[in-house]
């Protein structure tokens, strides 16, 4: 028996030895969910229907909010190519997709303290 054999054979066994408890203990969950990300069971059914459309508005939201910078940094490669009033509105068009997101982000924790859900 060759020495790398026996090396091979004792991390075998040494593989064996630590997974065998560790199976023991851990439980392991295959149904398939969405992550969670620390708000609750999202995929509880009884979770209040007007939250999760709210929850899914923010996440178009910020969506949106991508799209536009990337709209805004074409817009601004386009002017540097030489059309410096395409570049000026990308750096205007910049300023109000943050100014936009920031306050559509705003309204919906507003929104729901008001309406009380």
């Amino acid at each position: 028996m060759t020495v790398m054999h026996a090396g091979v054979e004792m991390l075998a066994a040494l593989a064996d030895t630590v997974s065998i408890p560790i199976a023991n203990v851990v439980e392991w969950d295959t149904t398939p969910r969405l992550p969670d990300y620390g708000f609750g069971d999202s995929q509880a059914p009884e979770q209040n229907p007007i939250q999760r459309f709210l929850n899914y508005a923010q996440g178009v939201i910020v969506v949106l909010g991508v799209l536009g910078i990337l709209y805004s940094a074409g817009k601004m490669v386009v002017g540097r190519l030489g059309r410096s009033e395409v570049a000026a509105e990308g750096v205007g068009g910049v300023v109000w997709t943050i100014m936009g997101v920031s306050l559509m982000l705003v309204a919906i924790p507003v929104a729901t303290t008001i309406a009380g859900v």
